[in-house]
């Protein structure tokens, strides 16, 4: 299996599919998984995506076959991560060329737009699958964001910014618990406990206040599903709002894990639009 080192040392697995053909395909598409996830959760689109197409995808520290960290850092920010690890995989992989982008969920989205707004010269279109604006980029912020009800997720930047502090008083007892195995030899006290999950929250919530996907300039297709209840389709809108060069498809019947569950309909999305872009 293809292994890559990342600056910290550790060994992230990476599939580069017509690598060696790259000359006789029709571009270069990435693939960025989500939060839990692995590149795997695309096999449906790599079987349609490979017949012309050289594939890039790999799987994010502690993530699929790459290596999981010993110790567990509860305010580390994955994306950071993410972005310089796909940065040195490109160029690890000798990627010059332009290319599109696929992610999914509300990290691998997330990813695609960041480096569609930090690469503009380099990205030619990004396709969000299931997608937002909100960093869900460690644990912390996974389980917190885990915990809250639908209808709150629904109307997350109205709902949460005016009274996050009333949420965590009531939630964060269950995120104590959730973390619970893992805080084991962890020096720190309760207190401090507390006060680092609020710091990762109120972080979160103002840099959604201050994030801008308006800056994402290549065609945008983003397709959302009635029945997410993770990333609601409210989320999609608002994107499709934002970034002018966009076009939003809503499934009816279809959940978080669309890619996977009715491939057969994303599929023909993403090559709808990939045409129309000659």
């Amino acid at each position: 299996m293809p292994f890559f080192k990342n600056q910290e040392g550790y060994n992230l697995y990476y599939e580069d599919i017509n690598g060696d053909s790259k000359d006789h395909t029709e571009g270069t598409i990435i693939l960025l998984h989500g939060f839990a996830s692995s590149a795997s959760f695309f096999r449906g689109q790599i079987k349609m995506l490979r017949k012309n197409y050289r594939i890039i995808a790999f799987d994010a520290l502690g993530h699929g076959k790459s290596d999981h960290t010993v110790k567990l850092n509860l305010s580390k920010n994955l994306r950071y991560d993410i972005i310089r690890d796909l940065e040195d995989l490109l160029v690890y992989l000798n990627v010059n060329e332009r290319y599109g982008i696929i992610g999914h969920s509300l990290v691998g989205g997330m990813i695609g737009q960041l480096i569609s707004i930090t690469h503009p010269k380099d990205v030619n279109f990004l396709i969000l699958l299931n997608s937002g604006y909100i960093m869900i980029d460690n644990v912390i912020r996974n389980i917190f964001y885990n915990l809250l009800p639908y209808f709150i997720r629904m109307n997350f930047l109205e709902v949460v910014a005016n009274s996050v502090e009333d949420i965590l008083d009531k939630i964060i007892p269950y995120i104590l618990t959730s973390l619970s195995d893992s805080l084991n030899g962890m020096k720190l006290t309760k207190d401090e406990l507390y006060m680092l999950i609020e710091d990762q929250i109120f972080t979160m919530i103002n840099e959604i206040n201050v994030y801008d996907p308006s800056g994402i300039e290549c065609p945008t297709l983003i397709i959302a599903g009635r029945l997410d209840n993770f990333a609601p389709e409210q989320m999609s809108e608002e994107l499709h709002k934002k970034i002018r060069n966009s076009r939003l498809e809503i499934l009816d019947m279809a959940g978080h894990f669309a890619p996977a569950q009715r491939k057969d309909v994303i599929n023909e999305l993403i090559c709808d639009f990939i045409k129309t872009l000659g």
